[in-house]
């Protein structure tokens, strides 16, 4: 295995087990060149547990491989974060450094080098700095963007080394321009580590069902429009809408008959969006007595059966009494007994006054 003296900076997805053989990392890697100068290459990095080194591939000449020492390596743990609307949102970013060399170690200072960060995002095709920062370092800095704040600083401060850092990024209330891809980079003295995280906005959309909780209509007549309210969603792409007839004679489950459509979208000042969706059913038959439509959503911040919300179909002259109907017949018994009574006691006290002073009731007036 070909030696050479290299600096190996590393910028790694999340850590994964490996069962059984080595894993290929695809990375680059910073070379002395000489006379004062780098040289950074792509590389292929071979990954195996335990001691020992990865076997030879077959397919390469044993010649380009090298023994390397890694010093600057880039991780995160959260590549692909999903974050609800108006929430915060946390990007994991730790890194590692280790001097390449006892000699180089003798040659610095104690404790952890300076370093700085660099958080940028792109979206859109569009990219600009979101926040950049150099603990230990004068000199002044751009001030962040959309209130972004960084953990900026080593995690422990041994005179030699190896050290931990922390750069993990914190936006508050996220808003739907704020996601995209986020490439955080670390600054070493003549090293660099990149990393690149995805980050995706969501919020579920709350369904309503009109009108509710009743439907009347007469057998062989239309019932009224239905209509159904998905607010406050996010984002606008990959919802659907489906229409279901649920009960019925044989209490079935089917796809609702009739003339459905969508209305434009309409916009919120939190970035949210709402639509409504229409279904006009057909003719209601006897049988249909006690049937229940259902509004579904499908949408990718929801679970894979959906959100909905469902009406009860009721046809007039089967619905017997309901619980409703007793409760307003008790109250308007309970108050017509109260007039009765009312109404008698005020004649026997018109009576009363006649028979103590001697006057016929007209003549009271």
């Amino acid at each position: 295995m070909k030696l050479l003296s290299l600096l190996l900076a590393m910028a790694l997805g999340p850590v994964t087990r490996v069962s059984a053989g080595p894993a290929v990392v695809e990375c680059w890697f910073v070379e002395d060149a000489g006379g004062g100068r780098l040289a950074k290459r792509p590389a292929a990095l071979l990954l195996r547990q335990g001691p020992g080194e990865p076997p030879l591939r077959s397919d390469l000449d044993p010649e380009l491989y090298l023994k390397v020492r890694a010093v600057l390596t880039v991780v995160t743990h959260t590549p692909t974060t999903q974050i609800r609307l108006g929430r915060d949102a946390l990007l994991d970013l730790s890194f590692a450094y280790m001097p390449p060399t006892p000699e180089t170690t003798a040659s610095l200072a104690p404790g952890p080098p300076p370093f700085g960060l660099e958080w940028r995002r792109q979206h859109l095709g569009k990219g600009h700095l979101l926040l950049a920062a150099t603990p230990g370092l004068g000199g002044q800095m751009p001030a962040s963007q959309d209130g972004a704040v960084a953990f900026a600083t080593w995690d422990d401060n041994e005179p030699w080394g190896p050290w931990t850092g922390n750069g993990t990024l914190w936006l508050p209330s996220v808003r739907p321009f704020q996601e995209g891809s986020y490439l955080a980079t670390i600054h070493l003295p003549y090293l660099q580590g990149q990393v690149t995280l995805e980050l995706a906005v969501q919020k579920p959309p709350k369904v309503s069902l009109m009108p509710a909780p009743l439907v009347w209509a007469a057998p062989g007549e239309v019932p009224p429009e239905l209509l159904c309210l998905v607010s406050h969603f996010y984002p606008p792409e990959g919802l659907e809408v489906e229409w279901e007839l649920r009960g019925g004679p044989e209490d079935s489950f089917q796809k609702a008959k009739g003339q459905s459509w969508l209305s434009a979208l309409r916009h919120h000042s939190d970035g949210s969006v709402s639509l409504s969706a229409h279904l006009q059913p057909p003719p209601v038959t006897a049988a249909q007595h006690g049937a229940r439509y259902a509004c579904r959503v499908h949408h990718p911040s929801l679970p894979a059966l959906g959100r909905s919300a469902q009406v009860t179909l009721e046809v007039a002259g089967l619905s017997g009494p309901s619980l409703e109907d007793g409760i307003g017949l008790f109250l308007s018994a309970f108050l017509l007994l109260g007039l009765l009574k009312a109404l008698g006691w005020a004649e026997s006290t018109v009576t009363a006054l006649t028979t103590i002073l001697g006057k016929p009731p007209s003549s009271l007036a």
